[in-house]
């Protein structure tokens, strides 16, 4: 008995996917939580007023002002992804997909600015 399923990718592959993703999302998580921290500070500062971090017309459903609630949307979504029917499969994983390489884009740049301006600020 082999086990390839209907889409032609086998169970060890989509394993192997699966915790591809679960790792990249253990990479993201950190890095949401430190940018979380870091807007809430901003918001003290009556300063980073905006209402979501990911706006309409992109792959979240979620919509928050922090990025931990697109973190628990990706995370659930990869839940789903391994119960998913096989037909579904390579659907789901393209969306799941976007939404990481979209967090770790938007985290990356975040982080990116964040840290310049710390080490200006320390510097003046």
């Amino acid at each position: 008995m082999s086990d390839t399923v209907e889409t032609g990718i086998s169970q060890t592959t989509r394993e192997a996917v699966i915790q591809k993703l679960t790792d990249a999302l253990k990479v993201l998580y950190p890095l949401a939580l430190r940018a979380d921290e870091e807007l809430e500070m901003l918001k003290k500062q009556n300063k980073g007023r905006f209402s979501a971090i990911f706006q309409k017309g992109t792959p979240f459903s979620a919509e928050s002002d922090r990025f931990l609630p697109y973190m628990v949307e990706a995370a659930n979504d990869l839940t789903t992804m391994m119960k998913v029917d096989d037909k579904d499969y390579a659907e789901h994983l393209k969306k799941l997909m976007q939404k990481i390489q979209l967090m770790h884009q938007v985290l990356q740049q975040f982080h990116t600015i964040t840290d310049e301006e710390a080490a200006h600020s320390t510097t003046n």
